[in-house]
């Protein structure tokens, strides 16, 4: 602002009001400041008295001169003699920013931070702000500490602050405190990064050199599937704010090949690791991520044990607790009223898990597990006797005679076993009475056990919500009419909306370039890329705060995840099939 490099004098006084030599002193002053004649200044004895209204121009004049000759000390006893005399001068915060330039030129950044914070006149604050800044580059986490407590309303500070908080682990307590200094500080000056690119890392195991001049390998497709996607991602999206530059490396599902990109610096400079796939290279990896204070998103797994024992490791899909709790909250919130479960699970390690996690939470919240089983897949026709099966129900002859008056009951006649003269009428009734259920759930994607259900349940003359998975809708042993008929929920953690135009889209270049129905794991690569390229644009390099701080990332897919205070996915949907359409439940 002018008044900053000339200060603004441009008063009418009346020349009765003022002794003549006070003001003729105070114009001489002021031409000589005016025509910069800053040594005559320095060198010239005022006779201006204390008293006088034009006394602290007079001062103000001799500081400023004093300043531009880089005489600092006789520059801050002028500046502090006016504070002092003068505290509520009409230009009081001139005086204390030239006074706060004094102090950075004589590396008193302390003072410069005390006067800094006396100052009121926002104009000035933010010229100000740019010659702070270097300071704060170099001010130790601890010191920084102490000046944010003390002047948290400094944009200076707040932002330098929040940028070291952007370098550690985010917790809630964090993400809250970063959002308070964007309420201070602008998000661009904030998501601020000395670098000029944002690094990807792509490390999985495609087993054979040379990626850009290979086909597919059939044993090794789901691989490839998945890293095209990413690729295709990347290359077909349009919104790139900033320089992303993807790496890929091979791991050979070999640790030791994980262990030489780290020893000869390949991963130095990376900002972001997409994968590695498998248990050893992961361990391997996780050290490093944690070391360096990188972040590492596994796209395909939903083992918990990536991310239990590492807050920069994170994964793409929900985790197994994950299902299992939004899961089991869905039930406890639309289930209430018939609290009686069943739980069928197939016996391997993640459907067991989720369907033990499941049994727990209902159980805290008061609900009936009449019983849980383990079914292999070779038993799996048991989920269709036991919910199927009937006994024959033997009726009086008082009974007889009300029931058969009764509309869709129907009576049979037996004869005894060993008295073969003997005849008895009954009904049949399933084991698990009508009614009696209030939800089944089954842990398993398997085609078995979901053409089990199903059937059982269109056997049964009641309907009992079933909860399952939206891979059930890929089997062609379960037509459209049962999903619709049934009361079939099902969780849609690899589930993508077949109607959104991106998937159309996709669909339709899959199939002209590879010749085959689209592959879930292309579909993956191609959402996290694009969930990658979106916190990018909004966050910087500083992607670790946008992951967590997003409520739903809009990828181009619909997908929609977010992770808040968690490092796995959060976006568990329950889907249904409503008038021949699949929609989102939950």
């Amino acid at each position: 602002m002018k008044y900053l490099n000339l200060l603004i004098l441009f008063f009418f006084f009346s020349a009765n009001l003022f002794s003549q030599t006070n003001y003729s002193e105070f114009i001489k002053l002021k031409r000589l400041f005016i025509e910069e004649k800053y040594s005559i200044i320095s060198g010239y004895d005022h006779q201006i008295d204390k008293k006088n209204e034009f006394y602290p121009y007079a001062v103000f004049y001799k500081g400023v001169s004093e300043y531009k000759l880089s005489s600092y000390d006789k520059s801050e006893n002028y500046f502090k003699e006016i504070i002092t005399l003068y505290p509520n001068w009409s230009q009081i915060d001139e005086v204390y920013y030239w006074l706060i330039k004094v102090d950075l030129k004589t590396n008193n950044f302390d003072d410069a931070l005390i006067n800094f914070s006396v100052l009121n006149n926002s104009e000035i604050k933010e010229i100000l702000y740019p010659d702070i800044d270097p300071f704060m580059e170099k001010i130790s986490s601890s010191k920084l500490y102490h000046y944010y407590e003390l002047y948290p309303k400094n944009k200076s500070v707040a932002k330098y602050y929040g940028r070291f908080l952007l370098k550690e682990y985010l917790d809630s307590s964090v993400i809250e405190e970063i959002n308070k200094i964007l309420k201070i500080v602008e998000s661009e000056d904030l998501f601020i990064s000395k670098k000029s690119n944002f690094k990807i890392a792509v490390l999985l195991p495609f087993m054979f050199e040379g990626i850009e001049n290979n086909k597919f390998i059939k044993k090794n497709d789901f691989i490839m599937d998945l890293y095209t996607g990413i690729n295709y991602g990347f290359k077909n999206n349009d919104s790139i704010s900033t320089n992303i530059e993807i790496l890929s490396f091979d791991t050979k599902r070999n640790p030791d090949t994980i262990k030489k990109l780290i020893e000869d610096g390949s991963l130095d400079n990376v900002d972001l690791i997409i994968g590695p796939l498998y248990s050893k290279p992961i361990e391997i990896v996780k050290q490093f991520c944690l070391e360096k204070k990188v972040l590492m998103i596994n796209p395909l797994s939903s083992n918990n044990k990536i991310i239990d024992d590492n807050n920069y490791s994170f994964l793409f899909k929900p985790s197994i607790n994950t299902i299992a709790k939004q899961t089991a909250d869905y039930s406890i919130n639309n289930f209430s009223k018939n609290k009686n479960v069943l739980i069928f699970y197939e016996n391997n390690y993640q459907d067991s898990l989720i369907a033990s996690l499941y049994k727990q939470k209902l159980d805290s919240s008061n609900f009936n597990i009449v019983y849980s089983k383990s079914v292999s897949f070779e038993d799996s026709r048991l989920i269709l006797d036991s919910l199927a099966s009937k006994y024959e129900y033997i009726l009086s002859d008082s009974l007889f005679d009300t029931l058969s008056n009764v509309p869709n009951i129907v009576i049979k006649e037996g004869r005894g076993i060993d008295k073969l003269d003997t005849t008895y009428m009954y009904t049949e009734k399933f084991f698990i009475e009508d009614d009696s259920i209030g939800h089944i759930f089954v842990s398993s994607k398997n085609s078995l056990f979901a053409s089990n259900a199903i059937s059982a349940l269109d056997i049964r003359n009641d309907t009992i919500p079933i909860i399952g998975y939206t891979e059930w809708l890929d089997y062609n042993v379960i037509s459209v009419d049962q999903f619709q008929n049934l009361d079939v929920r099902m969780i849609g953690t690899t589930f993508f909306e077949k109607e959104n135009e991106s998937f159309k889209k996709l669909n339709n270049f899959f199939m002209s370039d590879y010749n085959r129905k689209i592959s879930y794991n292309f579909l993956v690569g191609y959402d996290l890329i694009n969930m990658i390229i979106k916190i990018n644009n909004n966050y910087g390099n500083y992607f670790q705060f946008g992951l967590r701080n997003e409520k739903l990332i809009e990828t181009n897919l619909l997908s929609n995840p977010y992770y808040l205070e968690f490092n796995d996915n959060q976006n568990v949907k329950i889907y249904k099939v409503d008038d021949f359409k699949i929609l989102p439940k939950y």
